[in-house]
């Protein structure tokens, strides 16, 4: 007789969570040290994490700026798949949002500084080559077996399909990765696009902000509302690109927070977190910057090259990408 006892949940691991909410000691998500940012969105282990925004909102910069804070404050560490980027791209981004300084700038006679500061980034970051395509169970078991906190996969629509109905095969891999979340602790953030038809909703003649693209709602993924259904946290970036005074804005609207019992809210309606990109290599909230204490200052400090190196940087020029920073 099959033994059917393996599936039923003893809920040891519930009941002491909910001992702790009993007695208020459940333990809180981890913040970045600004009250703006901490009381909307906390990091949680085994979450199944959605963004979305428009091209060129600059999607890309705002997840490898909070990956660093998440590193540098945390010491989580990352698995990043993003087949529209460009590896010495995202290292660029990481490097100026690590160091609070700009690669092509202040670094250009400072060889053993800049050696240095990409071993301490590759502690924290791993990449999966974009040379190739991957089915979505390729992905959740490559980022399984890595020594990581996290996983981005950026965008879900690069992922291979297997050709039947792309509507169920959506909720199939949201639970495969919900599941892999849960049996790890590894949080997942899937990045995707928008959809057509929302893409080209501006604001009306009478706002504000008439004529520039509106920021999307969860509704507005490519796919639909089904992944908004599956995400435990559903996160919206956007910028209004030309905008003459807030090209540099992000905002940062929380659309779902699943567990508020370990922090986090939604964002207000038209109130998101407003992040100021400054000399691409850093982001201020309302002038703060988390990373001001964590910034190093010592840029001399003697520090062997590396060759070992030369394939983690991909080396090639430093031209600017297609993101807008």
């Amino acid at each position: 007789m099959k033994d059917y006892s393996k599936f039923i949940d003893p809920l040891d691991s519930s009941l002491n969570t909910l001992d702790k909410i009993r007695t208020g000691n459940v333990e809180r998500g981890l913040g970045i040290g600004v009250e703006e940012f901490d009381q909307r969105l906390l990091f949680k282990r085994g979450q199944f994490n959605m963004g979305i925004g428009h091209d060129n909102v600059g999607k890309t910069d705002l997840i490898m700026w909070y990956y660093v804070c998440l590193s540098k404050l945390h010491g989580i560490k990352h698995c990043i798949f993003s087949s529209e980027n460009k590896p010495y791209s995202l290292l660029r981004k990481i490097f100026n949002f690590w160091t609070g300084k700009r690669i092509d700038r202040d670094f250009v006679n400072n060889e053993a500084s800049y050696f240095r500061y990409l071993e301490e980034i590759k502690e924290h970051f791993s990449f999966i080559r974009t040379d190739q395509r991957y089915s979505a169970s390729e992905i959740i078991d490559i980022i399984k077996h890595q020594n990581c906190d996290t996983g981005l996969i950026d965008p879900f629509n690069s992922l291979k399909s297997n050709g039947g109905n792309k509507h169920e095969e959506d909720y199939e891999v949201c639970a495969d990765i919900r599941t892999m979340c849960l049996q790890t602790n590894k949080t997942v953030y899937v990045m995707a696009h928008i959809a057509s038809q929302f893409a080209r909703m501006t604001y009306p003649m009478e706002h504000e902000y008439k004529g520039h693209l509106v920021h999307p709602e969860k509704s507005y993924v490519e796919g639909g509302q089904k992944f908004a259904n599956r995400a435990d946290d559903f996160l919206s970036i956007h910028r209004m690109t030309q905008h003459p005074d807030l090209w540099n804005v992000t905002e940062l609207h929380v659309r779902k927070v699943k567990e508020t019992e370990t922090g986090g809210s939604v964002t207000y309606k038209d109130e998101p977190i407003k992040l100021k990109m400054v000399d691409r290599c850093k982001f201020e909230i309302n002038g703060k910057d988390p990373l001001q204490n964590e910034t190093p200052t010592n840029f001399e400090l003697d520090y062997p090259k590396n060759n070992a190196l030369d394939s983690f940087i991909n080396a090639g020029n430093l031209e600017d990408d297609e993101l807008p920073f």
